[in-house]
């Protein structure tokens, strides 16, 4: 399994508590593809799954390398909160691991029933940069057209 690299525990909190994600993908031509998909994660390493014939699949087969973000719509600009990041994302092989990640996937999303991920590649990102958005933490109002934003993977 990837190593984990260490995260703030709000950090880890924040991804506990989200579902989704957005992936951003690039064929090896370049072509760019955005999906929004379910969500699990152990710490800062996050795993999704897809069903093989998926645009998503083929595009990190052909180039590993994904942008993603996990955020949360605030009407109030400054209660926004997210994750931005890049990373590599890895299908999902040792069968400890894969258990591991079937069963976080049960308890985050008990209405799945049985088998629904028989048909389905589990897929690893170890973020490379991750960044944490919280506009409601910090001193005074944060500027409208910038976020408050801390790196906490690489960057």
């Amino acid at each position: 399994m990837a190593e984990a690299a260490e995260v703030p525990d709000y950090v880890v909190e924040y991804l506990d508590q989200q579902r989704t994600l957005t992936l951003a993908t690039a064929g090896s031509g370049g072509s760019p593809h955005a999906a929004t998909l379910v969500y699990v994660n152990k710490g800062p390493l996050l795993y999704i799954w897809v069903r093989q014939s998926a645009a998503t699949a083929a595009q990190v087969d052909a180039n590993p390398e994904v942008g993603f973000a996990i955020d949360e719509y605030a009407e109030d600009w400054r209660q926004t909160k997210g994750v931005q990041g890049t990373g590599r994302c890895e299908p999902v092989t040792d069968g400890t691991e894969l258990a591991s990640a079937a069963e976080l996937f049960g308890d985050r999303f008990p209405d799945l029933r049985p088998g629904a991920t028989s048909a389905v590649t589990f897929f690893r990102i170890t973020p490379t940069e991750l960044y944490f958005i919280d506009n409601s933490r910090g001193e005074g109002e944060p500027d409208p057209d910038e976020y408050r934003r801390e790196s906490v993977v690489g960057g």
